[in-house]
């Protein structure tokens, strides 16, 4: 994705001296890891941070996504030595089983890091109650956490860790609304979420500030309106083109962005509470299961109340997840009238883009003022 966000780069000049803990999939409890005075970062958007995928080779298999090959690479390799700890929880069944991967080539590279995880209920929250196995391991993963790292829970630190990263998603909702009128180019959005991932929470807010000033100063400038769909947003040189040939990105569905950012828990002293509210009110993603039967009605609303007449769906290669919805909402989006372009992206694709701005510059063409 975008070539400047560069993880070693920036976890180097916002370390704060506190232990680095590196989290994945995209929803970690980055709240609570900062209330415990832990750094955590999201392992995600890793491409232009390693050289290649040579370690990565020998442990994932080439038709895993580059995702979670890159988070490999990343891990095991030299820059991995910047993590003091790593995180996951379940998603798909390729990332599911890469802890014990990472934990096998640590051991190997005789690298003692601590491995902490959670398992998060994928059913029906209609049919089932797992608030309790949630608040379990909750409790389970602030015992593991305090002992990993000699760190000690305080109720109020995570209330003041909750307001800091509500402040952060309301102030994104904002640029998303800015994005949406033309003030502020979706690249440059997406560069500042992504890199993001890799910065402390102050500097968080910090960097989403500085885009939404530039923007108070910006006329609205107004496109054809498209929405923007997958788990990663489509490389930055495909966003100019998109952008370049008179679209403007009026809502996105990506689950590195609005998915991410785009949910309100509250601000709580409470880990077991706020949690239980953060995964129940999510917003519908593919990477959590039980929301499956909720998400289609939420992305449809989202093209209609947004006014997008195209979709462009950002395919992430063998990406299951994704690839199994997109047939029914090609078809559903076909008879709302909206257009859709479905672009797919691994590894060796953004090395030669040039037949994907052709399919961008065509797409635009059909799509009516």
């Amino acid at each position: 994705m975008n070539e400047s966000s560069n993880a070693r780069d920036i976890i180097g000049q916002y370390h704060t001296g506190k232990p680095v803990i590196g989290c994945f999939p995209l929803y970690p409890p980055v709240e609570l890891f900062t209330s415990l005075e832990l750094f955590p970062v999201v392992l995600w958007n890793l491409k232009s941070s390693i050289g290649d995928l040579a370690l990565a080779d020998r442990h994932v298999q080439s038709y895993a996504c580059a995702t979670a090959r890159e988070l490999v690479q990343f891990v095991i390799s030299e820059a991995g030595r910047l993590l003091d700890g790593i995180y996951s929880y379940n998603a798909c069944d390729t990332l599911r089983n890469t802890p014990e991967i990472l934990s096998q080539a640590c051991k190997e590279a005789d690298r003692q890091i601590p491995m902490l995880r959670m398992h998060i209920p994928q059913v029906n929250r209609q049919f089932s109650n797992p608030e309790d196995y949630l608040k379990n391991d909750i409790r389970l993963l602030i015992k593991e956490t305090e002992a990993a790292f000699g760190v000690s829970f305080s109720p109020s630190a995570f209330r003041k860790s909750t307001e800091q990263y509500a402040l952060l998603r309301k102030h994104y909702n904002e640029a998303d609304e800015l994005v949406s009128k033309g003030k502020i180019p979706f690249n440059a959005f997406c560069e500042t979420v992504l890199s993001n991932y890799f910065r402390d929470i102050k500097d968080q807010i910090k960097t989403v500030e500085e885009l939404l000033k530039i923007a108070q100063h910006k006329r609205d400038s107004f496109g054809k309106p498209v929405m923007i769909s997958g788990i990663m947003p489509p490389p930055s040189e495909i966003i100019h083109a998109i952008e370049s040939a008179g679209m403007t990105v009026v809502a996105n569905d990506i689950a590195s962005m609005k998915r991410s950012y785009d949910c309100d828990p509250g601000i709580s002293d409470d880990p077991v509470t706020y949690y239980n509210s953060y995964f129940s009110e999510h917003f519908p993603c593919t990477t959590l299961l039980y929301q499956a039967d909720h998400r289609m009605e939420r992305f449809l609303r989202l093209v209609d109340e947004s006014g997008a007449k195209g979709v462009v769906f950002s395919g992430e290669k063998f990406c299951e997840h994704e690839y199994f919805e997109f047939p029914i909402l090609e078809k559903k989006l076909k008879e709302m009238g909206v257009a859709t372009l479905f672009l797919e992206f691994g590894i060796d694709d953004y090395n030669n883009l040039d037949a994907y701005k052709t399919r961008v510059g065509a797409f635009s063409e059909i799509l009516q003022e």
